[in-house]
């Protein structure tokens, strides 16, 4: 490795101004340099030429995010994992992934071939860390090499793995700094969303862009500890799911001497939400900016952006809240189900940020991609969102998905990998899992025949799905039949389900 390898995320970034803090420590670019020198001690990022792959699993914490930062600096590319996920769901993506190596924490005990290493081995005390920049200058990462490898549910109840490449993270980067440059002085940010949720990587790219510090809220469903985190750290960006936005400005509406104050940029991505939460931060805040962001994991965190602070004449219009326009770097296009451009249709996207594709699964990549029908003479490939889209004085507005993916809390869920779950359950003969409830309190429900003699409660399934799935993916609403409806192809009719409920 020499002193002028090439790394697309990190080379002329603002990275090395960037600190790590959670609720109990904090970390510096020293801390950042001898976990990459740990890294790069125990494994090459390539074999034979080939870039090799760092596992996290780590605690919610600064160190995961400097694990991430450190892999990358290395040459590695990384795929997030969870602690709070069922022990099986981590052990089958490691085995997916094959990857260099696995971080875990500190007397975690982990059933893996794969080499473990431990935050005791990644951190070393600081006079430990001297000269780490020359020891071990970056590792070259290229436009052409994986960022990162994010999980997102499947419809064949596989979990898909999303493949994005260092280039169009970068470009993800780049955008964010032009875009957001008149917030270039931000100082702090606070992470509030899964660490697997790719709002973290947005979170991040902002971090690369201006030198902003990370802030980890180790518990980021206790909305008391996050509104803590945000005062006593003077937190002025802040991008979460439209959930924890809505439970903060209620919380914090009620509590007296909570300050909001700090915050100079909201962000709000991966759901819908109503025009009031936008009011609420006006109004608890010194004159923040609140932006709704929009995009598919699958063209890197997000593809169309909006401010909605000074647009308050769309809400008086009768307007839904928009997802905005497309990225300066991006293009889009709404397609009939002839695959014709038209005014309202499926919502279309091509540009630097496309996926490289999803994990081991070529029928699914290209199930994904349609060919542009504007580029006839050249092969110019669009991701298919999934999401029904029209455009209304040069703002795209969504009217719904075209499949049966939907989203819980923020996370994208398909139904079918919660009844494959429950399918898997002793006893459990047969299970449908449909949506109900609006778009801002959608839930599942899981319709279950049980095998003749069984005898399982609804708590009993909910206690045991508890091990296999992750709490967002829980069924509220649990039914048992003795006979489901079946369409006319002979399918367990989902939407004669949904009717009962």
């Amino acid at each position: 490795m020499n002193d002028i390898s090439t790394n697309v995320i990190l080379d002329n970034s603002a990275f090395r101004r960037v600190g790590y803090i959670d609720n109990d420590s904090s970390l510096t670019q020293a801390d950042v340099l001898t976990c990459a020198s740990a890294l790069a001690t125990h494994s090459p990022s390539r074999i034979d030429g080939v870039q090799q792959g760092i596992c996290i699993l780590l605690s919610r914490s600064a160190q995961y995010i400097a694990a991430m930062f450190a892999a990358w600096r290395a040459g590695f590319y990384v795929v997030p994992l969870n602690t709070a996920w069922p022990a099986q769901k981590n052990l089958d993506i490691i085995d997916r992934i094959q990857p260099a190596a696995v971080l875990v924490d500190d007397g975690a005990s982990l059933d893996t071939q794969c080499l473990v290493l431990t935050t005791s081995e990644l951190f070393a005390a600081p006079d430990a860390a001297v000269n780490e920049e020359s020891r071990h200058p970056a590792g070259r990462l290229l436009a052409t090499d994986i960022a990162y490898v994010i999980f997102t549910s499947g419809s064949t109840g596989e979990p898909k793995g999303v493949v994005i490449t260092a280039g169009a993270f970068r470009a993800y980067v780049d955008w964010t700094r032009r875009f957001f440059g008149a917030y270039a002085g931000a100082q702090r940010l606070l992470l509030t969303s899964e660490l697997t949720f790719d709002i973290t990587m947005g979170d991040i790219a902002f971090a690369l862009a201006f030198g902003t510090d990370i802030g980890v809220a180790r518990h980021n469903t206790n909305i008391p500890s996050v509104l803590a985190m945000i005062m006593r750290h003077q937190i002025d960006v802040l991008y979460s799911v439209p959930t924890t936005h809505l439970a903060l400005v209620a919380f914090a509406k009620q509590k007296k001497g909570a300050d909001l104050s700090t915050l100079r940029l909201i962000l709000s991505g991966g759901d819908r939400f109503p025009w009031q939460l936008v009011h609420d931060y006006v109004a608890l805040t010194d004159g923040a900016h609140f932006y709704n962001v929009y995009g598919p994991t699958e063209v890197t965190i997000n593809c169309f952006a909006v401010r909605l602070d000074d647009k308050f004449g769309l809400e008086a219009a009768g307007k839904p809240v928009p997802i905005g326009a497309c990225f300066d770097s991006l293009d889009h296009v709404l397609l009939d189900e002839d695959g014709t451009p038209c005014e309202e249709g499926e919502l279309c996207v091509t540009g630097p940020q496309l996926m490289l594709g999803y994990h081991g699964d070529r029928e699914r990549t290209e199930a994904a991609f349609i060919e542009d029908p504007r580029l006839p003479f050249a092969r110019r490939l669009l991701y298919r969102t999934g999401d029904i889209g029209y455009e209304d004085d040069g703002l795209m507005y969504l009217k719904g998905r075209i499949d049966g993916l939907v989203k819980i809390r923020g996370y994208r869920i398909h139904p079918d990998e919660v009844s494959k779950a429950i399918d898997q359950l002793e006893g459990v003969d047969v299970s449908a899992v449909v949506p109900f409830g609006s778009q801002s309190e959608a839930a599942l429900a899981a319709f279950v025949r049980l095998h003749k003699g069984a005898e399982l409660s609804d708590a009993q399934i909910i206690e045991r799905l508890r091990e296999r799935l992750p709490a967002y993916m829980i069924p509220s609403r649990l039914l048992f039949l003795d006979l489901f409806p079946l369409n006319q192809s002979g399918k367990i009719d989902k939407k004669a389900l949904a009717g009962r409920l």
